[in-house]
């Protein structure tokens, strides 16, 4: 692993990275200029027309985290080539190089109009892309390897940190830590909830096994712990209200209210390893499974599933609701994007 520099490193790509990409400014659904282009991806489509996968071939690619942005386009974390790229509705891939960066899975559409991210080192960084592809990074000094990233209520970036802590950084880079789990703890999903805290599974504990807590944290610091399944993975707030996430050591879907009654929902098949999750504009939660091969997933609020297949066997990552209601996710074997229409 690479180490930062500890300093704040503001990549302004139209100067000192002129040669890694130009800038340029994205107007409706179009690539912004400067950008490395991959032009557009032939779909693969599913014997129903359903879902289509979009094969991502730039370099060694890896996509993880994924999250809708202002612009209309859907934009990914890519771990194996340390670039943060952005695909259109039609499947035209653009790809932008963190350069000295270690890109990791966690992005969010921020609270200024641009997408924020993560990068897995440590110390940390967290990264700032504008629509037009301007990087800027951010020094995480008392983060280590951090993880999901989202806006909170308060307008600022909160992450979940591989050393027990909680990182709330303002849009100008100022960093507050917040200690919730003990310092070899690995935190993983975040979301603000609808009661205005932040809502964090944690993920491992001793540096490598399962944990089952999931932790909310008001905005002011004051935690409390709650006991859930094995593995709690990545999290989103319902249609209910209520807080979901994946839970990876139960293959489950697990449910936890604001008041903090919890109840777990199997999914029945000891081969399924739930990771991403997202609430769709059909009112269901929409997951993904990594390694086991069965595709994607729907639940309602009261568990009914009911699986789709992905072209070629995938292991998908993260989801998201995209524009006009269909549902995008990252593959990291095959390589791609994917876009699921809901009913």
């Amino acid at each position: 692993m690479k180490r930062p520099m500890g300093l704040v490193l503001a990549l302004g790509l139209c100067a000192a990275l002129a040669v890694v990409a130009g800038c340029g400014t994205a107007t409706g659904g179009a690539s912004p200029s400067g950008w490395e282009s991959t032009g557009a991806a032939s779909a693969i489509p599913d014997r129903g027309g359903r879902v289509r996968l979009f094969r991502d071939t730039f370099g060694d690619p890896v996509p993880e985290g994924i999250a809708a942005g202002p612009d209309g386009a859907i934009w990914f974390t890519d771990s194996g080539n340390d670039v943060i790229g952005r695909i259109t509705g039609n499947g035209d891939f653009t790809m932008q190089t963190v350069a000295g960066g270690e890109v990791s899975n966690g992005i969010t559409a921020g609270p200024d109009g641009n997408l924020w991210f993560t990068l897995q080192e440590s110390p940390g960084r967290i990264g700032r892309i504008t629509t037009a592809g301007v990087v800027t990074l951010f020094a995480d000094r008392g983060g280590s390897f951090p993880q999901g990233i989202t806006t909170g209520s308060d307008g600022a970036l909160w992450f979940a940190e591989s050393n027990g802590r909680v990182g709330r950084m303002t849009t100008t880079g100022r960093v507050k830590y917040f200690n919730v789990a003990p310092s070899d703890a690995t935190l993983k999903g975040i979301v603000a909830g609808p009661d205005g805290a932040l809502w964090v599974t944690q993920n491992l504990v001793n540096g490598s096994r399962l944990s089952n807590q999931v932790i909310r944290l008001t905005t002011r610091g004051k935690k409390t712990s709650y006991t859930v399944g094995a593995g709690p993975d990545f999290i989103c707030v319902g249609p209910d209200q209520a807080l979901w996430f994946t839970e990876e050591g139960s293959a489950a879907i697990g449910r936890l209210t604001i008041a903090g009654a919890y109840r777990e929902f199997s999914l029945d098949d000891r081969y399924a390893t739930p990771s991403g999750i997202a609430t769709g504009l059909d009112g269901a939660l929409w997951f993904t499974n990594f390694g086991s091969g069965i595709g994607i997933g729907r639940m309602t609020t009261s568990g009914k599933v009911k699986f789709f297949n992905v072209p070629g066997n995938p292991e998908t990552e993260q989801i998201t609701l995209g524009p006009g209601g269909a549902m995008w996710f990252t593959s990291t074997i095959p390589p791609a994007i994917g876009r699921i229409t809901t009913p």
